[in-house]
């Protein structure tokens, strides 16, 4: 079918154009000085001591998952908790989540946790963390929902209070600030986004791990191409003779190649250009959106912080799963594609029986309930105030039943 209004839009413009012929006409595609250029530029505009730009946001968080990790183990007095996650310990994450986001726990022998959310928010929040931990948790990872950064601070100084890691799965919320002012990204020991073709910024795919951490950014430079000492900043810290063996083609990490390309970063360094517009043009929509469902039984979480979420799609709740069902199909008629907020319940799922589940894996009636009676639509920065008139209107169709 084509929707009128789809859920992923080309925020690709003609200088993204440009800049992608003038990288393929340099005749040098592979990763080099616009990677390296765009990296210093992420890392300039989150405030940010590195950022590792890779191939995806599901790569971001593998490298930055395992480098955090593999740090805590070689040299757990270089992490904030100051505790090594060893094979066994728990890992807390919320069950409204990305199934590729626990595949770096099951490598590295952590048993995944699930807790559920806050309806208010879709994020989990401190009370529904501190119900999933036990004396084996040694690391939470927050899942800012869609652009929501609302409880991550708060889990944050949780996990300090509890000498527990704390990593910021990002990916759907750059541009996003919390109620202190701090930009998403910036406030675990490190994050990851993804630049896939409907997010904040897009190199069509693409993703970055942040870090203000020399020494796991150094993990994550040598997880990101084989394990290679080729990219480290730091002298010493993953040492090897030289004698025994060729200093330019040294391993010292078990890694992988999840490098991108010069040209995903100079479509990438005009997008980051952009992101503040982009943002506000986000959440002016967003706005729209809300003020469209007022005085109906549909809200959309987040509504009370449209000025500092970054709105990478609209969630909307409706009052029960017959509702949603029914306006689902209203708004598909219509021509303004749907689909669940993220996958719902991942325990759910049967790629979960995988997971090396924890026994006392508990019931998440708030990740339920928002597959029961949520449904998102993407959101288009870009869009016309014509073709934003008629989301709004299939809206309150939808939500009036």
């Amino acid at each position: 079918m084509n929707y009128r209004i789809p859920l992923a839009c080309n925020s690709i413009g003609s200088a993204e154009i440009e800049a992608a012929q003038e990288t393929l006409a340099s005749g040098f595609l592979t990763q080099g000085r616009r990677v390296a250029e765009f990296e210093e530029q992420l890392a300039s505009w989150h405030g940010v001591r590195h950022a590792i730009f890779v191939n995806s946001g599901s790569s971001a968080n593998l490298v930055g998952i395992e480098a955090l990790v593999m740090l805590s183990r070689l040299r757990p007095d270089l992490v904030a908790s100051g505790r090594a996650a060893m094979p066994g310990d728990e890992v807390v994450i919320q069950g409204l989540n990305w199934p590729s986001t626990i595949k770096p726990l099951l490598n590295m022998g952590l048993k995944p946790v699930f807790c559920d959310i806050d309806p208010e928010s879709l994020n989990a929040s401190v009370e529904t963390v501190k119900a999933a931990c036990s004396d084996r948790t040694r690391l939470v990872i927050a899942v800012p929902v869609l652009g929501n950064p609302s409880h991550v601070e708060d889990l944050a100084a949780f996990c300090a209070e509890r000498e527990i890691l704390f990593f910021e799965d990002a990916c759907e919320t750059m541009g996003a600030v919390t109620e202190a002012g701090r930009r998403i990204g910036t406030i675990g020991s490190a994050s990851a986004f993804s630049f896939y073709f409907s997010h904040h910024i897009t190199t069509i795919e693409g993703g970055a791990i942040l870090t203000d951490s020399d020494e796991l950014a150094d993990m994550a430079y040598a997880l990101r191409a084989h394990g290679w000492s080729r990219n480290l900043k730091l002298d010493g810290f993953l040492d090897f003779d030289s004698d025994a063996i060729d200093p330019r083609f040294c391993f010292v990490l078990p890694g992988y190649n999840v490098r991108s390309t010069e040209l995903n970063a100079a479509i990438g360094q005009v997008q980051l250009a952009r992101l503040a517009d982009l943002v506000v043009a986000r959440r002016r929509i967003a706005q729209g959106r809300i003020a469209a469902l007022a005085g109906t039984d549909a809200c959309v979480p987040g509504a009370e912080i449209a000025d500092r979420h970054s709105w990478m799609t609209t969630p909307v709740i409706f009052p029960s799963r017959e509702h949603r069902i029914a306006a689902q199909q209203s708004l598909e008629e219509t021509g303004v594609e749907t689909r669940p907020i993220i996958v719902g319940n991942l325990l759910r799922h049967p790629v979960s029986r995988m997971f090396e589940l924890s026994d006392h894996q508990s019931d998440l009636p708030h990740c339920d309930a928002t597959f029961d009676r949520g449904l998102m639509l993407g959101l288009n920065p870009n869009a016309t105030d014509e073709d934003e008139a008629f989301v709004c209107e299939a809206l309150q169709r939808a939500a009036r039943g």
